[in-house]
């Protein structure tokens, strides 16, 4: 059972009041204290590379450089240039020597992001970077000594590629030397508070806008939201309520996203006498029979009169609040019979 104290990362964003975040904070600071590799698991937006690089500033390799690579964004020629660096004439284009990315980090740490999309030649070269400690730039004939710690991540289950034969056997075990899995924040409700405190005052300081906080509702109902982006996502999410809002206000359930807000949301709160004559959809009294696609569009419906409201029926104000574009607003309006004014 989780405790109501967080726990935050002094040198990242880490946000842990759950007990499966502290173990992961923990187990991070302690792998931290060594040079073995480390493979970070979790799904997109759980914050692989925020937990990577605190257990590079927590090591003693904290003041030397941490070099990030997503594995997944090259080709596998960019790839080897990217990481192993090149010599002049290597390839067309090559117009000078260019150091990689494990020379680029001597002293300090390589952090290999979506290392399961390496193509198996790939995987083959980097297991020889971890086992000898040299590389051998592209075009080159003779290596260079590194003296770099590695941590890769992934969201994908490299035990199960393993016994499929799509990454090597080798190279997995080498790479998860300490396993660390990052769960996903619908599995972790209990960090959610902590985070909105956190990124509310994160972004309210940088704006220098007044404190903005949350009605209890909102709250509510972004603490049972199932985030499939995880942390990210609810990062952006409160990134645009205080970017939309003018500061030292409290935000209520009806300014939060669409897709937050979704089917079986809770009611959204009002503040002002005229917006609490306005009907909101009840799930009690909602009809039974109701599809999941006729609540979803009563959902929607009421979420688009409210924000129109809010702006006085100004289209692009409306459409940038929901963070989409005016012809998708003017799609949306159409199709539930509702009109703008014009800008």
């Amino acid at each position: 059972m989780a405790t109501s104290d967080p726990t935050t990362s002094q040198t990242t964003d880490i946000i842990a009041a759950s007990d499966a975040m502290k173990r992961v904070l923990a187990l991070a600071t302690q792998a931290a204290s060594s040079d073995v590799t480390v493979l970070i698991q979790g799904e997109t937006g759980t914050g692989k590379e925020l937990v990577a690089q605190h257990i590079h500033r927590a090591s003693r390799r904290s003041g030397q450089p941490f070099v990030a690579v997503n594995c997944g964004a090259y080709t596998d020629s960019l790839l080897a240039s990217e990481l192993f660096g090149h010599v002049r004439g290597a390839f067309t284009g090559a117009v000078a020597d260019r150091a990689g990315v494990f020379e680029t980090a001597d002293g300090g740490t390589v952090f290999l992001d979506e290392i399961a999309d390496m193509s198996p030649a790939m995987q083959v070269k980097v297991l020889r970077v971890l086992q000898e400690g040299r590389v051998m730039r592209v075009g080159a004939s003779s290596e260079i000594g590194i003296d770099v710690r590695v941590i890769a991540a992934t969201n994908a289950n490299l035990a199960s590629m393993v016994a499929a034969g799509t990454f090597r056997e080798d190279l997995y075990y080498r790479i998860k030397v300490v396993l660390c899995d990052i769960p996903p924040l619908r599995d972790r409700s209990d960090d959610i508070p902590a985070i909105l405190d956190h990124y509310l005052a994160k972004f309210c300081r940088e704006a220098e806008k007044g404190v903005v906080t949350l009605s209890s509702d909102a709250v509510s109902r972004l603490s049972t939201f199932r985030w499939p982006g995880n942390v990210r996502q609810l990062r952006s999410e409160i990134e645009q309520l205080v970017a939309l809002s003018s500061g030292g206000e409290e935000i209520g359930v009806d300014r939060l996203s669409p897709e937050v807000v979704g089917v079986g949301g809770a009611p959204a709160t009002e503040t002002s006498a005229a917006k609490q004559d306005t009907p909101t959809p009840d799930a009690d009294n909602a009809d039974d029979d109701a599809t999941y696609q006729e609540l979803l569009d009563r959902w929607t419906a009421d979420v688009l009169e409210r924000r129109l409201a809010r702006f006085d029926g100004n289209i692009s104000k409306t459409a940038q609040s929901l963070a989409i574009s005016r012809t998708t607003l003017y799609a949306l309006l159409k199709k539930y019979g509702m009109h703008g004014a014009d800008d």
